[in-house]
């Protein structure tokens, strides 16, 4: 959203990403929040969202013993005080539970881009900022309604969010592949894991239509892009003590899942004899010598982005 917000000519652009809340940023998260519980505003009695608040201090453990209103409020302001962490965890919460008034999480995510907060605001939460570019990219995969996407969702979440669960984003990670590569390599066997998927792209007659370096077509970068997800190193042994996914390994794992997820709904993952592979030495043969330098056609590009919805 920044993105939009240009520097005044000679003057240097504003950057660097705030981890926790800075100050300038304190008290306008803290009116988003008195609009979020606030029913009815009223300078001597506001009538408040107590149910909410009641929500928000029963997951936060915060005791409101002897309050009641707007009192509720304040004591879990004065709970937060001075503790960037605990605020944000308010405002995490805040977004997730239901309320009587609606959250505006939009109007709260401006406020946190403009404040260049590392943390995004959504409906699910807050979520660790990522760049807009591989958000958009990765929008797009999820945005097909299938199981496959769902998984991927909730690694996101364990890779990127507020409270980082690597563990879980790698999980969830195979589940998505799993998810969607069963489809094409076991259709028949939705009991099938991700091992057997790479066995069987291993010694079966597969191929990635993206001809690599010895045009072959080969399938092998794949299988190696696989192998870097399983096993799962939070839930195989091996024959050493093997330490926990870190969070940038689980950032890298969703994303790269993110992109294989794509690759099999735009057909890049076929089996030799499905009808219609192509055949590079039969299309070759029939094509004349001066055409084979030529540029690829806007065809080309169309068939692949008509695919990607699929």
């Amino acid at each position: 959203m920044t993105t939009l917000v240009r520097p005044r000519e000679g003057r240097l652009a504003l950057d660097g990403l705030y981890e926790g809340v800075p100050d300038y940023l304190r008290r306008p998260l803290t009116r988003w929040l008195e609009n979020v519980y606030t029913i009815r505003p009223d300078t001597l009695a506001p009538v408040m969202d107590e149910a909410g608040l009641e929500r928000l201090a029963a997951l936060l453990r915060i005791d409101l013993r002897g309050t009641d209103g707007y009192g509720m409020l304040i004591g879990i302001l004065a709970w937060a005080d001075d503790d960037d962490e605990r605020l944000l965890d308010v405002i995490h919460y805040t977004l997730q539970i239901p309320t009587r008034m609606p959250k505006m999480w939009n109007e709260l995510e401006i406020l946190l881009a403009y404040g260049s907060s590392t943390w995004q605001a959504t409906e699910k939460g807050l979520l660790r900022r990522v760049d807009e570019t591989v958000v958009k990219a990765f929008n797009a995969v999820v945005a097909v309604p299938d199981s496959a996407s769902d998984h991927l969702a909730l690694a996101w979440v364990g890779a990127y969010g507020r409270h980082p669960h690597p563990a879980s984003a790698w999980h969830h990670s195979i589940k998505a592949l799993e998810a969607s590569l069963l489809e094409v390599v076991f259709p028949d066997n939705p009991t099938a894991t991700l091992s057997d998927v790479i066995n069987e792209l291993s010694t079966g007659p597969w191929t990635l239509q993206v001809r690599g370096r010895a045009r072959e077509y080969r399938i092998d970068p794949l299988i190696q892009m696989l192998e870097l997800v399983w096993p799962d190193p939070n839930r195989h042994e091996s024959g050493t003590l093997e330490p926990g996914a870190t969070k940038e390994e689980a950032c890298a794992v969703v994303q790269l899942t993110a992109a294989i997820v794509q690759w099999r709904r735009d057909g890049q993952i076929v089996k030799k004899s499905d009808p219609g592979l192509f055949d590079e030495t039969v299309v070759a043969d029939s094509i004349p010598a001066s055409a084979v330098a030529a540029t690829p056609s806007s065809d080309a590009h169309g068939a692949c982005a008509a695919g990607s919805g699929g």
